[in-house]
């Protein structure tokens, strides 16, 4: 039996052998048959369809059924045969599809339908082509709804799945190059800085479903990366997560690479080396990290005004720097072992971090308006490194077709050293610390699905942290810190119908942390999350998100120790303060058309008992520390538009408004920003550009930041293994002044500062990969170069 699309309408069952022929149309029974002994006139029906349909190039049709009836709304994509998306579509009501393909060649076509196995299989579009109908086999679990346009977009209940096409593959070479040439409607991507963020928030990074920093991502290669999860709503396993985004990659058994890449910074120095082994043996796969990151500059320059109100005078100090330098460097290097089963999957990390600040030190210029009339120079000199290994076990486990269990442990231990010296005139100070810090960290989550519309997870945490410094110098001391916390919650989905859905999430947190010859604190707090989702159109989505939380202060801070930041200055811990709790409210609106994805929300948050610095006189110092004992309201509006003009011109543009009120506070918030990204692909070359508006930001340092006008062009040539880029940020501009200011009953300050790295700079990266034996995943370089203290630092 072969089957002709006709006219979109009508399927034309051609059948030689007995010389018949019936004209059935899509989705109904049929409604004319006949039978004639006229081999002929079936030949010619066959031959005037070809005719009819010759002006359309490279059109693929087809229809896909279940081997009874023809299935609406499948998933159609058209894949390049390395599995690259190129473009996609659904079937109609009636089950057909209908694909152009620009260029001829061979490709793969996939496609999937809810409850049922996948199907991929080769097809060639020299010409016009009429694919037999393609038959779907269901099987055992119904998976949740999704709806699929003809882009690379596909909208799940709680993610968008993003399908990266040709283009943005070729003209990428980090995880976060593939980011940025995404534009997913929301998401802000600093590429170069390894930063990732919503709505001013860090967006949590994963791949394959494990949790993963700036490293990871860094050597994450593009054309190994199958699909990307969005997160925009995150639950499940991604519930604590205010987005989540996953990088989904291909499995490979066999063969290996050799990756070594560079980037150096032009303008002042700067650079960043990495190498990457791995080797793949059937089921297990072995890889090796390593690199070095340096970072050396000077020319900082910084003007600063500030009032201190002491009981019996008031103090006025302008600041003006002189001279500095900027000194840092880091090292890692990191051993991965992976075991995939068919129901298991297992593995084992080894890391080793070491970083170094040494010699850094800023000579400044102080003058005094009050009684004294002095005028002295400050010289702040530090040295700071630290050492840190660590370990990470993980599994997963599938124990049924609908339940799984999933477990992590982390441990590492760090090694940190802090100098800490200040002169001006008579006046000294120093300090030197030395912190051994233990940090351990289990989860284990299980999850089941009752059915298509219910579903279950629960999941454990444990975070546990042991940290001793011995503070040596002006004012020595010895701080043992314990600090614990404790999760347990559980999520319940229920699917009302079609368009609705509603998950809620409660649980509780148990917080504990004791400092030597302090008492104990220790705090039960409920937590709950809630989400109404609706589905009006199966590419429109409206959801409204709620939950109350808490969180605990930063370790750094809870100590009794005390750093003599200059002459009139103090920083002190506070071990004393309570458990923050958080409210958020957002609602959402998202689509994504066939060209355009949009993105709106609107999102409110408030914050009791939050962390906030603390000032007071004390004597003839004034003493910095935290309290916890203030309010703070946010809001704010997000809306992204993302725009495929062609297949080689994109845009992004986005803007933002945002209040804060902070408690007691003498200055608000209320700013508008706004964003733009352009690409332009060309044959092997990509060329980028981008700006963000002026920006102002009011944080829970209690500071109010002003960021300039930011813009930069780039372009890069990728060429087989190779890949070469080169850059400048701010071209035109010699002088870009960053200003904060700080307004409390006894302290404020306005400051001005500049620095190189700030300026005009160029870059040029330069990256080679050497396959051996069969393609593989280049892996993640799952190394976290963050080095843990708890240290009270002065600067």
């Amino acid at each position: 039996m072969e089957n002709i699309h006709l006219f979109s309408y009508y399927t034309i069952q051609v059948k030689l052998e007995d010389e018949s022929f019936n004209i059935v149309p899509f989705g109904s029974c049929p409604i004319y048959k006949c039978k004639k002994e006229m081999k002929g006139i079936s030949i010619l029906f066959v031959l005037l369809f070809f005719f009819c349909n010759a002006s359309i190039a490279q059109t693929l049709k087809g229809i896909v059924t279940d081997n009874q009836h023809p299935l609406p709304y499948a998933t159609i994509r058209l894949l390049t045969t390395d599995s690259t998306f190129v473009q996609g579509t659904r079937t109609d009501s009636v089950g057909t599809f209908f694909l152009t393909a620009k260029h001829p060649g061979n490709y793969l076509l996939h496609v999937t339908s809810i409850g049922y196995d996948a199907k991929t299989f080769p097809v060639s579009l020299e010409q016009d082509s009429q694919l037999l109908p393609i038959t779907l086999q269901a099987n055992s679990v119904t998976l949740n709804e999704v709806t699929v346009e003809a882009s690379s977009y596909v909208r799940d209940e709680d993610k968008l799945l993003i399908y990266p096409d040709k283009q943005q593959v070729k003209h990428s070479f980090t995880g976060y190059d593939l980011l940025y040439r995404l534009m997913i409607p929301g998401v802000d991507v600093d590429r170069l800085g390894g930063k990732v963020t919503s709505m001013g928030k860090e967006a949590s990074l994963y791949i394959d479903g494990q949790p993963v920093g700036f490293r990871e991502v860094q050597s994450l290669r593009p054309r190994d990366v199958e699909k990307v999860e969005y997160h925009d709503m995150p639950e499940g396993k991604y519930a604590d997560d205010f987005v989540a985004i996953n990088f989904i990659t291909k499995k490979y058994t066999t063969g290996g690479y050799v990756s070594l890449d560079g980037k150096q910074t032009i303008g002042y120095l700067n650079g960043d080396y990495n190498a990457v082994v791995k080797l793949n043996r059937g089921n297990t796969d072995y890889t090796l990290f390593v690199g070095y990151q340096m970072n050396k500059y000077d020319g900082e320059t910084e003007e600063m005004n500030e009032h201190f109100h002491f009981p019996d005078r008031e103090v006025v100090r302008h600041t003006a720097t002189l001279e500095n330098r900027v000194k840092n460097n880091s090292q890692y290097a990191q051993l991965s072992v992976k075991n995939n089963g068919e129901k298991r999957s297992l593995s084992g990390k080894f890391s080793l971090v070491r970083n170094d600040a040494p010699d850094n030190y800023i000579h400044n210029l102080l003058e005094y308006s009050d009684n004294s009339g002095d005028r002295q120079e400050g010289y702040k000199y530090t040295d700071q490194s630290g050492l840190m290994p660590s370990l990470e076990l993980y599994g997963y486990f599938n124990l049924a077709e609908n339940q799984y269990l999933e477990a992590k442990v982390t441990g590492d231990y760090t090694r940190n050293n802090y100098t800490y010296n200040y002169d001006e005139g008579s006046f000294s100070s120093q300090s030197d610390t030395d912190e051994d810090i233990y940090n351990f960290q289990g989860r284990v989550t299980y999850g089941i699905t009752f059915n298509d519309r219910h579903s279950l997870m629960v999941r454990g945490h444990h975070f546990h942290t042991v940290s001793s410094a011995l503070y040596k110098g002006t004012n020595p001391s010895w701080q043992h810190l314990w600090n614990s916390q404790s999760l347990l919650f559980m999520e319940y989905k229920y699917k009302l119908g079609k368009e609705w859905s509603l998950k809620f999430s409660p649980g509780f947190s148990y917080l504990q942390y004791r400092l030597h010859g302090e008492p104990k604190t220790h705090a039960f707090s409920p937590r709950f999350q809630t989400r109404l989702r609706y589905n009006p159109a199966p590419n429109h989505q409206l959801a409204l998100d709620g939950s109350i939380g808490n969180s605990s202060p930063s370790i750094d801070r809870i100590n009794t120790a005390e750093q003599v930041v200059d002459s009139l200055q103090v920083k002190r811990g506070n071990p004393d303060q309570d458990i923050a709790q958080d409210f958020r409210a957002t609602l959402t609106y998202s689509t994504q058309l066939k060209d355009v994805n949009v993105n709106l929300s609107f999102y409110y948050e408030g914050y009791k008992d939050l962390f906030l610095p603390y000032y007071f006189i004390e004597g003839d110092k004034m003493v910095q520390t935290t309290c916890s004992d203030q309010e703070v309201v946010t809001l704010g509006v997000d809306l992204t538009l993302g725009w495929k003009v062609t297949d080689n011109f994109r845009l992004k543009a986005g803007g933002q408004w945002a209040y804060v009120d902070i408690e007691n506070s003498l200055q608000k918030l209320n700013t508008l920003n706004g964003r733009l990204q352009v690409d332009y692909y060309w044959k092997d070359f990509a060329f980028s550009a981008y700006a963000q508006s002026r920006m102002e930001l009011y944080q829970a340092d209690l500071i109010y930041s002003t960021l300039p006008f930011q813009y930069g062009v780039f372009a890069a040539w990728s060429n087989g293994s190779w890949y070469i880029e080169a850059g400048t940020d701010n071209p035109f501009t010699k002088r870009r002044n960053f200003k904060y200011s700080l307004i409390t009953d006894v302290y404020d300050y306005n400051r001005t500062a500049t620095c190189r790295i700030n300026q005009q700079t160029g870059y040029i990266k330069v990256a080679y990969t050497f396959d051996f034996g069969r393609k593989t995943s280049r892996e993640n370089r799952d190394v976290n170069t963050h080095i843990n203290s708890a240290i009270l630092k002065a600067n």
